[in-house]
């Protein structure tokens, strides 16, 4: 298991380690996460971002998108607000998108749509799918 770190707005780590970005993670996409977490032998920093409150901490979601090596996107989790900054966060090559729509511009924008988290293991092992 690898030593994780968890970090949620304001906050910022700026370490070398692997950084992660979930942002409005479902329940089984965090429980995915956890999981798959525990084949990594290297420190992480896990950003989490699911405000509660009503105003959003918008600059610090932008910028750690392009902290992070990885962001996770559930947009169908997102508040309204966060939906409006989408496409803006899905065109980033580091950002990995789910959705249950079937019909979705967001495909025109970006081919890093998923279904599941299975994809974290490969990049973990540093496998590219493509090969």
């Amino acid at each position: 298991m690898s030593n994780l770190n968890l970090i949620t707005p304001p906050d910022k780590l700026f370490t070398n380690n692997e950084k992660f970005l979930l942002i409005y993670p479902s329940d089984d996409v965090k429980e995915q996460f956890n999981n798959l977490t525990l084949n990594y032998t290297s420190p992480i920093d896990v950003y989490i971002y699911e405000e509660t409150k009503l105003d959003h901490d918008i600059d610090w979601l932008l910028s750690v998108c392009h902290m992070a090596d990885t962001v996770v996107l559930d947009i169908d989790n997102c508040p309204t607000e966060i939906r409006d900054l989408a496409s803006y966060i899905i065109a980033n090559n580091n950002t990995f998108w789910l959705t249950n729509s079937g019909d979705s511009y967001y495909n025109k924008l970006s081919v890093n749509r998923i279904y599941n988290l299975d994809f974290l293991t490969l990049k973990e092992r540093g496998i590219n799918e493509e090969s």
